[in-house]
């Protein structure tokens, strides 16, 4: 955000900015941005990060059907519209051949999200959705981009998620009813659950394209 934030909102940034810079590190952004990665462990990347992008899906229509507050509810009916069927860009722009089997933690990560957005507050269910998942999906597809020029959902992404960024901050500098505190907290729990999917993702790619010793 580039305008000048009130202290608590900008505590609140300069902590997401932390987690954003920590998730560069993670072995799924490793992966991809490595020019030494097979094209197929690659591709096992995308054919596992499927089901993450499907519950994503969830995550966002979730969050618009539970929300009461009229202004938030119109972001999150704005945010869902503008999401909705990224899935199925992302299947068709990159066809591995692959199925991902069903994971645990990929679900529990998912699940995690899921009931967030069902019993938080609203605001915090705009940090959830704008300054967690969002920027995560940014800092991927960068990554993304590099291990796939020209692929189509990365492009869409790259252009899109700094704006929903931009939205969720807008939203937090306009109401002022939230706690730094809780709101630092939930960064916390929501980049440890960001940051476990994605390893367990990165992890699952390695196994299916390790060489037999």
């Amino acid at each position: 955000m580039t305008t000048t934030m009130p202290l608590p909102l900008q505590e609140v940034a300069d902590r997401n900015e932390q987690h954003v810079r920590a998730y560069r590190g993670n072995s799924l952004i490793v992966l991809l941005e490595d020019p030494t990665t097979p094209a197929a462990t690659k591709d096992a990347v995308m054919a596992h990060v499927a089901p993450w992008s499907g519950a994503f899906q969830r995550m966002i229509t979730v969050r618009a059907d539970y929300e009461t507050d009229p202004q938030l509810k119109e972001l999150a009916i704005e945010h869902r519209d503008e999401e909705v069927g990224h899935d199925g860009i992302l299947a068709e722009s990159h066809d591995t051949g692959r199925t991902a089997v069903w994971d645990p933690v990929i679900e529990a990560g998912a699940a995690w999200f899921v009931e967030q957005f069902r019993i938080l507050p609203g605001l915090q269910k705009v940090v959830l959705a704008h300054l967690v998942l969002e920027a995560g999906s940014l800092t991927f597809s960068n990554a993304g981009s590099l291990a796939f020029p020209g692929n189509a959902y990365f492009a869409l992404h790259d252009e899109a998620d700094q704006e929903h960024i931009e939205m969720g901050y807008r939203l937090l500098a306009e109401r002022q009813e939230w706690e730094p505190g809780e709101v630092t907290d939930l960064l916390d729990r929501a980049w440890q659950v960001i940051n476990m999917v994605s390893d367990r993702i990165a992890e699952l790619a390695l196994r299916d394209t390790a060489v037999p010793a």
